[in-house]
Protein backbone atom coordinates (compact mmCIF):
# COMPACT_ATOMS: atom_id res chain seq x y z
CA UNK A 1 0.00 0.00 0.00
CA UNK A 2 2.13 2.87 1.30
CA UNK A 3 5.85 3.06 1.97
CA UNK A 4 7.02 2.67 5.55
CA UNK A 5 6.98 5.91 7.44
CA UNK A 6 8.70 6.95 10.61
CA UNK A 7 7.06 8.32 13.73
CA UNK A 8 8.17 11.78 12.58
CA UNK A 9 6.15 11.38 9.37
CA UNK A 10 3.12 10.43 11.47
CA UNK A 11 3.62 13.42 13.78
CA UNK A 12 3.90 15.65 10.72
CA UNK A 13 0.59 14.27 9.46
CA UNK A 14 -1.03 14.94 12.84
CA UNK A 15 0.05 18.57 12.78
CA UNK A 16 -0.91 19.03 9.15
CA UNK A 17 -4.44 17.77 9.87
CA UNK A 18 -4.56 19.78 13.09
CA UNK A 19 -3.51 22.95 11.26
CA UNK A 20 -6.13 22.47 8.57
CA UNK A 21 -8.77 21.80 11.23
CA UNK A 22 -7.78 24.93 13.17
CA UNK A 23 -8.00 26.98 9.98
CA UNK A 24 -11.55 25.74 9.41
CA UNK A 25 -12.45 26.42 13.05
CA UNK A 26 -11.06 29.96 12.82
CA UNK A 27 -13.24 30.61 9.77
CA UNK A 28 -16.26 29.15 11.60
CA UNK A 29 -15.47 31.29 14.65
CA UNK A 30 -15.39 34.41 12.51
CA UNK A 31 -18.60 33.49 10.69
CA UNK A 32 -20.70 31.90 13.45
CA UNK A 33 -18.78 32.46 16.69
CA UNK A 34 -20.94 35.18 18.21
CA UNK A 35 -24.17 33.31 17.44
CA UNK A 36 -22.83 30.00 18.77
CA UNK A 37 -21.05 31.44 21.83
CA UNK A 38 -23.37 29.97 24.47
CA UNK A 39 -24.47 27.13 22.26
CA UNK A 40 -21.24 25.21 21.67
CA UNK A 41 -18.07 24.63 23.68
CA UNK A 42 -16.07 25.10 20.47
CA UNK A 43 -17.19 28.72 20.28
CA UNK A 44 -16.96 29.63 23.96
CA UNK A 45 -14.98 32.79 23.06
CA UNK A 46 -17.27 33.74 20.18
CA UNK A 47 -15.35 35.30 17.33
CA UNK A 48 -12.46 36.14 19.65
CA UNK A 49 -10.79 32.76 19.25
CA UNK A 50 -10.65 29.10 20.13
CA UNK A 51 -10.03 27.84 23.65
CA UNK A 52 -6.94 25.81 24.51
CA UNK A 53 -9.13 22.94 25.72
CA UNK A 54 -10.92 22.84 22.37
CA UNK A 55 -7.61 22.94 20.51
CA UNK A 56 -6.32 19.99 22.53
CA UNK A 57 -9.51 18.08 21.75
CA UNK A 58 -8.99 18.69 18.06
CA UNK A 59 -5.35 17.67 18.37
CA UNK A 60 -6.62 14.38 19.84
CA UNK A 61 -9.02 14.05 16.90
CA UNK A 62 -6.06 14.57 14.55
CA UNK A 63 -4.14 11.79 16.31
CA UNK A 64 -7.14 9.48 15.85
CA UNK A 65 -7.32 10.40 12.16
CA UNK A 66 -3.65 9.59 11.55
CA UNK A 67 -3.99 6.37 13.55
CA UNK A 68 -6.99 5.31 11.44
CA UNK A 69 -5.06 6.18 8.29
CA UNK A 70 -2.16 4.03 9.47
CA UNK A 71 -4.54 1.20 10.36
CA UNK A 72 -6.40 1.17 7.06
CA UNK A 73 -3.71 2.22 4.59
CA UNK A 74 -0.75 0.13 5.64
CA UNK A 75 -0.50 -3.62 5.69
CA UNK A 76 0.46 -3.62 9.38
CA UNK A 77 -2.83 -5.12 10.56
CA UNK A 78 -5.02 -5.47 7.49
CA UNK A 79 -3.32 -7.56 4.83
CA UNK A 80 -5.88 -8.40 2.15
CA UNK A 81 -8.42 -5.64 1.69
CA UNK A 82 -9.16 -3.69 -1.48
CA UNK A 83 -8.23 -0.02 -1.48
CA UNK A 84 -11.80 1.18 -1.97
CA UNK A 85 -12.99 -0.92 0.98
CA UNK A 86 -10.14 0.42 3.11
CA UNK A 87 -11.17 3.98 2.20
CA UNK A 88 -14.83 3.35 3.02
CA UNK A 89 -13.94 1.72 6.34
CA UNK A 90 -11.63 4.60 7.23
CA UNK A 91 -14.25 7.27 6.45
CA UNK A 92 -16.91 5.42 8.43
CA UNK A 93 -14.49 4.93 11.33
CA UNK A 94 -13.55 8.61 11.21
CA UNK A 95 -17.20 9.67 11.34
CA UNK A 96 -17.78 7.32 14.28
CA UNK A 97 -14.75 8.68 16.17
CA UNK A 98 -15.88 12.26 15.61
CA UNK A 99 -19.41 11.45 16.77
CA UNK A 100 -17.97 9.94 19.96
CA UNK A 101 -15.79 13.04 20.48
CA UNK A 102 -18.81 15.29 19.92
CA UNK A 103 -20.69 13.41 22.61
CA UNK A 104 -17.77 13.31 25.06
CA UNK A 105 -16.66 16.92 24.69
CA UNK A 106 -20.07 18.48 24.07
CA UNK A 107 -18.96 20.32 20.94
CA UNK A 108 -22.64 20.98 20.26
CA UNK A 109 -26.02 19.88 21.69
CA UNK A 110 -26.41 16.28 20.58
CA UNK A 111 -30.20 16.35 20.91
CA UNK A 112 -30.73 18.98 18.20
CA UNK A 113 -30.82 18.25 14.48
CA UNK A 114 -29.33 21.48 13.05
CA UNK A 115 -25.83 20.99 14.52
CA UNK A 116 -25.78 17.45 13.14
CA UNK A 117 -26.72 18.71 9.69
CA UNK A 118 -23.98 21.35 9.92
CA UNK A 119 -21.49 18.70 11.07
CA UNK A 120 -22.27 16.35 8.20
CA UNK A 121 -22.21 19.20 5.64
CA UNK A 122 -18.84 20.45 6.91
CA UNK A 123 -17.49 16.88 7.02
CA UNK A 124 -18.65 16.32 3.44
CA UNK A 125 -17.04 19.58 2.26
CA UNK A 126 -13.75 18.78 4.01
CA UNK A 127 -13.85 15.24 2.65
CA UNK A 128 -14.47 16.51 -0.89
CA UNK A 129 -11.56 18.97 -0.59
CA UNK A 130 -9.33 16.20 0.73
CA UNK A 131 -10.26 13.88 -2.14
CA UNK A 132 -9.69 16.66 -4.69
CA UNK A 133 -6.26 17.49 -3.26
CA UNK A 134 -5.31 13.80 -3.17
CA UNK A 135 -6.38 13.23 -6.79
CA UNK A 136 -4.53 16.37 -7.92
CA UNK A 137 -1.39 15.32 -6.06
CA UNK A 138 -1.56 11.80 -7.50
CA UNK A 139 -1.94 13.16 -11.03
CA UNK A 140 1.07 15.44 -10.52
CA UNK A 141 3.15 12.52 -9.22
CA UNK A 142 2.05 10.31 -12.13
CA UNK A 143 2.98 13.06 -14.62
CA UNK A 144 6.42 13.43 -13.01
CA UNK A 145 6.94 9.67 -13.12
CA UNK A 146 5.93 9.52 -16.79
CA UNK A 147 8.34 12.37 -17.62
CA UNK A 148 11.16 10.66 -15.71
CA UNK A 149 10.43 7.37 -17.49
CA UNK A 150 10.47 9.12 -20.85
CA UNK A 151 13.85 10.74 -20.03
CA UNK A 152 15.18 7.33 -19.00
CA UNK A 153 13.99 5.77 -22.26
CA UNK A 154 15.59 8.59 -24.27
CA UNK A 155 18.85 8.17 -22.39
CA UNK A 156 18.74 4.41 -22.91
CA UNK A 157 18.08 4.74 -26.64
CA UNK A 158 20.90 7.30 -26.94
CA UNK A 159 23.26 4.91 -25.16
CA UNK A 160 22.22 2.04 -27.46
CA UNK A 161 22.78 4.23 -30.53
CA UNK A 162 26.22 5.25 -29.23
CA UNK A 163 27.13 1.59 -28.59
CA UNK A 164 25.99 0.57 -32.08
CA UNK A 165 28.02 3.40 -33.59
CA UNK A 166 31.11 2.32 -31.64
CA UNK A 167 30.69 -1.30 -32.78
CA UNK A 168 30.33 -0.25 -36.42
CA UNK A 169 33.55 1.76 -36.29
CA UNK A 170 35.52 -1.23 -34.98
Amino acid sequence: MEERKTIFDQIGQVFMIFGFTMLILVVFCLLFGEHAKGYSTMFSFGKEGIGVETMLQFLLASVFTVTLRWLFFTDALIKNMRVILRAVCMVLSEVLVIIVLILIFGWFPADEWLPWVMFFVSFAVCFAISVAVTVFRERLENKRMEEALERLREKESTMKADNLEKEETR
